[in-house]
Protein backbone atom coordinates (compact mmCIF):
# COMPACT_ATOMS: atom_id res chain seq x y z
CA UNK A 1 0.00 0.00 0.00
CA UNK A 2 2.87 2.36 0.73
CA UNK A 3 4.32 1.81 -2.75
CA UNK A 4 0.91 2.16 -4.38
CA UNK A 5 0.24 5.44 -2.58
CA UNK A 6 3.64 6.75 -3.59
CA UNK A 7 3.02 5.84 -7.23
CA UNK A 8 -0.46 7.39 -7.12
CA UNK A 9 0.98 10.71 -5.96
CA UNK A 10 3.80 10.60 -8.54
CA UNK A 11 1.18 10.05 -11.24
CA UNK A 12 -1.03 12.88 -9.96
CA UNK A 13 1.74 15.45 -9.42
CA UNK A 14 4.07 14.35 -12.22
CA UNK A 15 7.20 14.68 -10.07
CA UNK A 16 8.95 12.68 -7.38
CA UNK A 17 9.65 15.88 -5.47
CA UNK A 18 5.97 16.87 -5.05
CA UNK A 19 5.03 13.31 -4.14
CA UNK A 20 7.78 13.25 -1.49
CA UNK A 21 6.60 16.57 -0.07
CA UNK A 22 3.03 15.26 0.19
CA UNK A 23 4.19 12.11 1.96
CA UNK A 24 6.66 14.05 4.13
CA UNK A 25 9.56 11.80 3.07
CA UNK A 26 12.68 12.27 0.96
CA UNK A 27 12.72 12.11 -2.84
CA UNK A 28 15.00 9.01 -2.88
CA UNK A 29 12.51 7.25 -0.58
CA UNK A 30 9.73 7.77 -3.12
CA UNK A 31 11.98 6.60 -5.95
CA UNK A 32 12.77 3.45 -3.98
CA UNK A 33 9.08 2.72 -3.45
CA UNK A 34 8.42 3.03 -7.19
CA UNK A 35 11.31 0.66 -7.99
CA UNK A 36 9.97 -1.87 -5.49
CA UNK A 37 6.52 -1.65 -7.13
CA UNK A 38 7.99 -2.11 -10.62
CA UNK A 39 9.90 -5.18 -9.42
CA UNK A 40 6.74 -6.61 -7.84
CA UNK A 41 4.68 -6.08 -11.02
CA UNK A 42 7.54 -7.06 -13.34
CA UNK A 43 7.07 -4.02 -15.57
CA UNK A 44 8.27 -0.45 -15.94
CA UNK A 45 5.77 2.11 -14.70
CA UNK A 46 7.53 5.45 -15.22
CA UNK A 47 10.11 6.90 -17.57
CA UNK A 48 12.36 8.98 -15.35
CA UNK A 49 12.82 12.15 -17.37
CA UNK A 50 13.14 15.60 -15.86
CA UNK A 51 11.45 17.84 -14.88
CA UNK A 52 8.32 15.66 -15.21
CA UNK A 53 8.09 11.88 -15.07
CA UNK A 54 6.29 10.15 -17.93
CA UNK A 55 4.10 7.13 -17.34
CA UNK A 56 4.37 4.03 -19.46
CA UNK A 57 1.23 2.37 -20.80
CA UNK A 58 1.21 0.02 -17.79
CA UNK A 59 1.78 3.01 -15.55
CA UNK A 60 -1.19 4.87 -17.03
CA UNK A 61 -3.47 1.85 -16.50
CA UNK A 62 -2.33 1.43 -12.91
CA UNK A 63 -2.67 5.19 -12.21
CA UNK A 64 -6.26 5.23 -13.51
CA UNK A 65 -7.25 2.31 -11.28
CA UNK A 66 -5.50 3.74 -8.23
CA UNK A 67 -7.12 7.14 -8.70
CA UNK A 68 -10.58 5.59 -8.65
CA UNK A 69 -9.71 3.45 -5.63
CA UNK A 70 -8.10 6.18 -3.53
CA UNK A 71 -10.82 8.69 -4.46
CA UNK A 72 -13.45 6.21 -3.28
CA UNK A 73 -11.56 5.62 -0.03
CA UNK A 74 -11.24 9.35 0.60
CA UNK A 75 -14.93 9.97 -0.18
CA UNK A 76 -16.03 7.13 2.10
CA UNK A 77 -13.81 8.31 4.95
CA UNK A 78 -15.12 11.86 4.58
CA UNK A 79 -18.72 10.63 4.61
CA UNK A 80 -18.05 8.67 7.81
CA UNK A 81 -16.43 11.71 9.41
CA UNK A 82 -19.32 13.96 8.44
CA UNK A 83 -21.89 11.44 9.67
CA UNK A 84 -20.04 11.23 12.97
CA UNK A 85 -20.00 15.02 13.25
CA UNK A 86 -23.73 15.19 12.49
CA UNK A 87 -24.47 12.51 15.07
CA UNK A 88 -23.05 14.83 17.73
CA UNK A 89 -24.78 17.96 16.44
CA UNK A 90 -28.28 19.05 17.42
CA UNK A 91 -30.10 21.75 15.45
CA UNK A 92 -33.17 23.25 17.14
CA UNK A 93 -35.62 25.76 15.66
CA UNK A 94 -37.42 27.59 18.47
CA UNK A 95 -40.05 30.27 18.90
CA UNK A 96 -38.17 33.53 19.54
CA UNK A 97 -39.71 34.31 22.91
CA UNK A 98 -39.14 30.81 24.26
CA UNK A 99 -35.59 30.75 22.92
CA UNK A 100 -34.49 34.09 24.36
CA UNK A 101 -36.37 34.04 27.66
CA UNK A 102 -35.97 30.40 28.71
CA UNK A 103 -33.97 27.99 26.56
CA UNK A 104 -30.90 30.15 25.90
CA UNK A 105 -29.98 30.51 29.57
CA UNK A 106 -30.33 26.77 30.23
CA UNK A 107 -28.80 25.03 27.23
CA UNK A 108 -25.30 25.58 28.63
CA UNK A 109 -26.15 23.12 31.39
CA UNK A 110 -26.84 20.43 28.79
CA UNK A 111 -23.48 21.09 27.11
CA UNK A 112 -21.64 20.80 30.42
CA UNK A 113 -23.34 17.47 31.11
CA UNK A 114 -22.63 16.20 27.59
CA UNK A 115 -19.17 17.31 26.40
CA UNK A 116 -18.59 16.75 22.70
CA UNK A 117 -22.20 17.44 21.69
CA UNK A 118 -22.90 20.61 19.73
CA UNK A 119 -26.22 22.48 19.97
CA UNK A 120 -27.26 25.12 17.45
CA UNK A 121 -30.39 27.09 18.37
CA UNK A 122 -32.16 29.12 15.69
CA UNK A 123 -34.91 31.52 16.78
CA UNK A 124 -37.90 32.14 14.52
CA UNK A 125 -41.36 33.69 14.67
CA UNK A 126 -43.89 31.24 16.01
CA UNK A 127 -45.13 28.77 13.41
CA UNK A 128 -42.42 29.41 10.82
CA UNK A 129 -41.34 25.78 10.51
CA UNK A 130 -38.75 26.22 7.71
CA UNK A 131 -39.41 22.72 6.40
CA UNK A 132 -36.81 23.09 3.65
CA UNK A 133 -34.10 23.00 6.35
CA UNK A 134 -32.83 20.12 8.47
CA UNK A 135 -33.63 20.53 12.18
CA UNK A 136 -33.51 17.92 14.91
CA UNK A 137 -36.45 19.57 16.69
CA UNK A 138 -38.87 22.45 16.20
CA UNK A 139 -40.40 24.07 19.30
CA UNK A 140 -43.45 26.30 18.84
CA UNK A 141 -46.72 27.03 20.59
CA UNK A 142 -50.30 26.50 19.51
CA UNK A 143 -53.38 24.37 20.12
CA UNK A 144 -53.15 20.58 19.95
CA UNK A 145 -52.61 19.40 16.38
CA UNK A 146 -51.30 22.74 15.14
CA UNK A 147 -48.08 21.21 13.82
CA UNK A 148 -48.87 17.50 13.39
CA UNK A 149 -48.82 16.39 9.77
CA UNK A 150 -47.77 13.55 7.49
CA UNK A 151 -44.22 14.82 7.93
CA UNK A 152 -44.08 16.08 11.53
CA UNK A 153 -45.10 14.54 14.82
CA UNK A 154 -45.70 16.79 17.81
CA UNK A 155 -45.30 16.03 21.50
CA UNK A 156 -46.41 18.31 24.32
CA UNK A 157 -43.46 20.03 25.92
CA UNK A 158 -45.13 22.27 28.48
CA UNK A 159 -48.13 24.36 29.37
CA UNK A 160 -47.97 27.87 30.72
CA UNK A 161 -49.97 30.28 32.86
CA UNK A 162 -50.99 33.73 31.63
CA UNK A 163 -50.89 36.52 34.19
CA UNK A 164 -51.45 40.31 33.96
CA UNK A 165 -48.21 41.99 35.03
CA UNK A 166 -46.85 45.49 35.58
CA UNK A 167 -44.53 47.29 37.96
CA UNK A 168 -45.57 47.90 41.55
CA UNK A 169 -45.72 51.65 40.87
CA UNK A 170 -47.92 51.21 37.80
CA UNK A 171 -50.27 48.92 39.72
CA UNK A 172 -50.64 51.47 42.53
CA UNK A 173 -51.54 54.19 40.01
CA UNK A 174 -53.95 52.24 37.78
CA UNK A 175 -55.58 49.52 39.88
CA UNK A 176 -58.18 50.26 42.53
CA UNK A 177 -61.12 48.39 44.05
CA UNK A 178 -60.20 45.30 42.05
CA UNK A 179 -60.50 46.95 38.65
CA UNK A 180 -58.24 48.53 36.05
CA UNK A 181 -58.66 52.27 35.57
CA UNK A 182 -59.73 53.64 32.13
CA UNK A 183 -56.30 55.29 31.99
CA UNK A 184 -54.58 51.89 31.86
CA UNK A 185 -52.15 51.38 28.97
CA UNK A 186 -52.42 47.84 27.61
CA UNK A 187 -49.32 46.28 26.04
CA UNK A 188 -50.62 43.69 23.56
CA UNK A 189 -48.83 40.83 21.83
CA UNK A 190 -50.43 40.82 18.36
CA UNK A 191 -49.62 37.11 17.96
CA UNK A 192 -51.14 35.97 21.25
CA UNK A 193 -53.78 38.00 23.08
CA UNK A 194 -55.70 36.16 25.86
CA UNK A 195 -56.99 39.33 27.53
CA UNK A 196 -60.66 38.72 26.66
CA UNK A 197 -60.57 35.18 28.05
CA UNK A 198 -58.70 36.34 31.15
CA UNK A 199 -61.27 39.07 31.94
CA UNK A 200 -64.14 36.61 31.48
CA UNK A 201 -62.63 33.84 33.61
CA UNK A 202 -61.35 36.24 36.30
CA UNK A 203 -64.75 38.00 36.40
CA UNK A 204 -63.04 41.37 36.36
CA UNK A 205 -64.54 44.22 34.29
CA UNK A 206 -62.79 44.98 31.02
CA UNK A 207 -62.19 48.77 30.93
CA UNK A 208 -63.02 48.64 27.23
CA UNK A 209 -61.55 49.64 23.91
CA UNK A 210 -61.28 53.27 24.98
CA UNK A 211 -58.08 52.52 26.89
CA UNK A 212 -54.68 53.08 25.34
CA UNK A 213 -53.30 50.01 23.60
CA UNK A 214 -49.96 49.38 21.95
CA UNK A 215 -49.36 46.21 19.94
CA UNK A 216 -46.03 44.46 19.63
CA UNK A 217 -45.15 41.42 17.53
CA UNK A 218 -43.40 39.58 20.38
CA UNK A 219 -44.23 38.97 24.04
CA UNK A 220 -40.68 39.86 25.03
CA UNK A 221 -41.23 43.42 23.74
CA UNK A 222 -44.42 43.72 25.78
CA UNK A 223 -42.53 42.62 28.88
CA UNK A 224 -39.72 45.10 28.24
CA UNK A 225 -42.27 47.90 28.05
CA UNK A 226 -43.96 46.67 31.23
CA UNK A 227 -40.65 46.52 33.08
CA UNK A 228 -40.06 50.13 32.03
CA UNK A 229 -43.34 51.10 33.73
CA UNK A 230 -45.19 51.81 30.47
CA UNK A 231 -48.27 49.71 31.12
CA UNK A 232 -49.75 46.32 31.92
CA UNK A 233 -49.28 43.19 29.82
CA UNK A 234 -50.07 39.50 29.89
CA UNK A 235 -46.91 37.58 30.73
CA UNK A 236 -46.54 33.84 30.82
CA UNK A 237 -44.93 31.70 33.47
CA UNK A 238 -42.18 30.54 31.12
CA UNK A 239 -41.01 34.05 30.36
CA UNK A 240 -41.50 36.10 33.50
CA UNK A 241 -41.05 33.91 36.55
CA UNK A 242 -37.72 35.52 37.40
CA UNK A 243 -39.16 39.04 37.21
CA UNK A 244 -42.16 37.98 39.32
CA UNK A 245 -40.07 36.20 41.98
CA UNK A 246 -37.72 39.21 42.22
CA UNK A 247 -40.59 41.70 42.47
CA UNK A 248 -39.64 43.59 39.30
CA UNK A 249 -43.11 42.76 37.98
CA UNK A 250 -46.19 42.22 40.13
CA UNK A 251 -49.59 40.68 39.50
CA UNK A 252 -52.17 43.42 40.18
CA UNK A 253 -54.72 40.59 40.41
CA UNK A 254 -53.74 37.31 42.04
CA UNK A 255 -55.31 35.34 39.24
CA UNK A 256 -53.48 33.41 36.54
CA UNK A 257 -55.07 31.65 33.57
CA UNK A 258 -53.90 28.27 32.32
CA UNK A 259 -53.51 28.72 28.57
CA UNK A 260 -55.49 26.65 26.09
CA UNK A 261 -52.32 26.44 24.01
CA UNK A 262 -49.12 24.53 24.66
CA UNK A 263 -45.49 24.48 23.61
CA UNK A 264 -44.87 21.49 21.34
CA UNK A 265 -41.63 19.79 20.42
CA UNK A 266 -41.86 18.51 16.85
CA UNK A 267 -39.63 16.19 14.84
CA UNK A 268 -39.69 14.42 11.50
CA UNK A 269 -41.69 11.19 11.59
CA UNK A 270 -39.39 9.17 9.35
CA UNK A 271 -36.14 10.24 10.97
CA UNK A 272 -34.64 8.18 13.77
CA UNK A 273 -33.13 10.26 16.56
CA UNK A 274 -29.41 10.09 17.18
CA UNK A 275 -28.12 9.34 20.65
CA UNK A 276 -27.26 13.03 21.11
CA UNK A 277 -30.81 14.06 20.12
CA UNK A 278 -32.33 11.53 22.53
CA UNK A 279 -30.16 12.91 25.32
CA UNK A 280 -31.23 16.46 24.48
CA UNK A 281 -34.93 15.61 24.40
CA UNK A 282 -34.73 13.78 27.74
CA UNK A 283 -32.77 16.65 29.29
CA UNK A 284 -35.28 19.22 28.00
CA UNK A 285 -38.24 17.27 29.39
CA UNK A 286 -36.59 17.11 32.82
CA UNK A 287 -35.75 20.83 32.74
CA UNK A 288 -39.39 21.60 32.02
CA UNK A 289 -40.60 19.44 34.93
CA UNK A 290 -38.12 21.11 37.30
CA UNK A 291 -39.10 24.58 36.12
CA UNK A 292 -42.83 23.96 36.45
CA UNK A 293 -42.31 22.84 40.04
CA UNK A 294 -40.66 26.20 40.69
CA UNK A 295 -43.57 28.02 39.01
CA UNK A 296 -46.00 26.23 41.30
CA UNK A 297 -43.94 27.12 44.36
CA UNK A 298 -43.58 30.81 43.47
CA UNK A 299 -47.29 31.14 42.69
CA UNK A 300 -48.16 29.44 45.98
CA UNK A 301 -45.84 31.77 47.90
CA UNK A 302 -47.48 34.80 46.24
CA UNK A 303 -51.01 33.45 46.73
CA UNK A 304 -51.68 33.45 43.00
CA UNK A 305 -54.67 31.31 42.06
CA UNK A 306 -54.55 29.52 38.71
CA UNK A 307 -57.76 29.28 36.70
CA UNK A 308 -58.46 26.90 33.84
CA UNK A 309 -59.24 28.48 30.49
CA UNK A 310 -62.67 26.80 30.24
Amino acid sequence: MTSLRAFDLVARFGTFTEAARELNVSRPAVSKQIKNLEQHLCCQLVVRSRPKVVLTEEGRQLAAGLKQGFDLINTTAQRITERRARSNAIHVLVDRDFATSWLAERVGGFLIQNPGILVEVSAERNGFLRMDEDFSFRIFYGPAGAFASEVLEEEELCEWIDLPLCTQEYSAAHVSDGTLAPTTHFLIDSNYNPWETWFRRAKIPDPGQGTRRTSYNETSLCLSAALAGSGVTIGDSFMCLGAIAEGRLVAPFKLGLRSRERYWICRLKKRELTEAERLFQAWLAQEVVTYQRRVNQVFTDLNIEVLDAD
